[in-house]
C-alpha cells in the first residue's frame, strides 16, 4: 500500500516509468495534498498502443485534493486489470479520470464511488454494463 497525505507543494505523485515499476503495489491512498494537480505527469518517450499501470493495483483512493484536475492525461488506453474499488471524493477541480476519448479497460472493476461533479465515463459504462446493481454513485 502507498498512502500519500498532506503532500505539501507536490504537484503530481509520479512519471509513467516509476507507475509502469510499481508491480506490487495493491492500493493507492492520496488525501490532504492542497496542491496536487494530477497523479501521474506524463513523460515526452510515450508510444502508442496500451499501457498498464500499477499492474496490481486494486483499491485507488482520491480524496481532498482540490487541485487535481485528472488522474492522468495520455493518448494511450489505459489497463488497470486488477482494479476492483475506486472512490473519488472532494475534488473539486476533477473534471474527468483521464483525457477524453481515451479507454481505460478495468476488467476487474466492481465498485465505484465518486463526487458527482467528476467524469468517470469510461469507469461508469463499463461498470453500468457488468455491475449495475453493486455499484454506488453518490
Amino acid at each position: 500500500m502507498l498512502k500519500v497525505s498532506d503532500c505539501g507543494k507536490w504537484r503530481n505523485l509520479m512519471s509513467t516509468s516509476v507507475g509502469r515499476g510499481a508491480l506490487n503495489l495493491r492500493i493507492l491512498k492520496i488525501d490532504g495534498c492542497q496542491s496536487m494537480e494530477e497523479v501521474i505527469t506524463k513523460e515526452e518517450q510515450q508510444g502508442e498502443g496500451t499501457m498498464t499501470l500499477f499492474p496490481l493495483l486494486e483499491e485507488l483512493k482520491l480524496w481532498d485534493l482540490p487541485k487535481l484536475g485528472h488522474f492522468f492525461l495520455t493518448n494511450e488506453a489505459l489497463e488497470f486489470p486488477f482494479l476492483r474499488e475506486v472512490l473519488i471524493d472532494d475534488c473539486p477541480e476533477m473534471k474527468t479520470f483521464v483525457q477524453q476519448g481515451i479507454s481505460v479497460s478495468t476488467p476487474s472493476l466492481k465498485w465505484v464511488n465518486y463526487d458527482d461533479k467528476v467524469k468517470l465515463d469510461d469507469l461508469n459504462t463499463w461498470t453500468q454494463q457488468r455491475f449495475t446493481s453493486q455499484v454506488c454513485l453518490v
